[in-house]
């Protein structure tokens, strides 16, 4: 079963800046981030319409860190069905969103003999929800961070 092609349309200007008509775009000559955006787009709808649970790896891949927020603020005004969305995110932004709460933040790191672990930001009891997460975070105060060997 083949795709419906996707077009976008956008206004064509004069050298003045006046509007002098439209173009039209196949949704493979768009940035990636506008694409990552559309692929995500109807599964999001899909999962909160059917109160199912998505997965997205990556999810902050070539998407500009306002359509990031746009999607999760959509994902939690609309979401009539309890559904669930589950990222994952090099995107530290997220962590001083308001919105949130620690209990939904986890992190992984691996351990000096390559396994990983998972523990959430809940466990470090001193913190509240209002605290800078995003800053102590990149400041190794929660750990999982990358370990990069400078001397080789």
């Amino acid at each position: 079963m083949g795709y419906l092609p996707i077009f976008f349309e956008h206004n064509k200007f004069d050298i003045k800046g006046t509007k002098i008509g439209t173009t039209k775009f196949n949704i493979g000559d768009e940035s990636a981030g506008t694409q990552k955006f559309f692929d995500v787009l109807g599964p999001i709808v899909d999962t909160i319409e059917n109160g199912k649970v998505l997965l997205v790896d990556e999810f902050d891949n070539s998407l500009h860190p306002y359509l990031t927020k746009f999607i999760l603020d959509f994902f939690e005004r609309n979401n009539p069905n309890n559904a669930q969305l589950i990222v994952t995110t090099h995107d530290t932004s997220l962590l001083s969103r308001k919105e949130f709460n620690k209990e939904q933040f986890w992190f992984t790191e691996k351990d000096k003999f390559g396994a990983g672990n998972l523990f959430s930001l809940a466990e470090f009891k001193t913190q509240r929800n209002d605290t800078e997460f995003s800053q102590k975070y990149l400041k190794g105060r929660f750990g999982a961070l990358p370990f990069i060997d400078s001397e080789n």
